[in-house]
């Protein structure tokens, strides 16, 4: 995502070094605020994983309070994994946020 930032900006610029019309350059300095912005967010979302093993079967709310101190969670630890209900995550390595 951040060579995609960055030939993205890089294009944007050159259009705007090329371009003698006003309206245009901020409508491009526009798209480039936004495109930055969005590729922020998605590098934000994409944070690094831990595998954790719990000791024995609970539901995803109970492991994301014990793990984060937030139960909110869950979510994180369900959408990572492969599982057929949130009530009950299996004792076996689950691929969760490392913080």
């Amino acid at each position: 995502m951040v060579t995609v930032r960055e030939t993205l900006n890089q294009a944007i610029e050159h259009e705007q070094a090329l371009t003698l019309d006003d309206a245009l350059f901020f409508t491009l300095q526009q798209v480039k605020t936004d495109a930055n912005r969005d590729i922020a967010t998605l590098l934000a979302q994409v944070e690094k994983t831990v595998t954790r093993t719990p000791e024995t079967v609970l539901p995803a709310l109970v492991l994301a309070a014990n793990w984060y101190d937030n139960a909110a969670r869950e979510a994180d630890i369900t959408s990572r994994n492969a599982v057929n209900h949130p009530s009950f995550m299996p004792v076996k390595p689950l691929r969760v946020p490392a913080r």
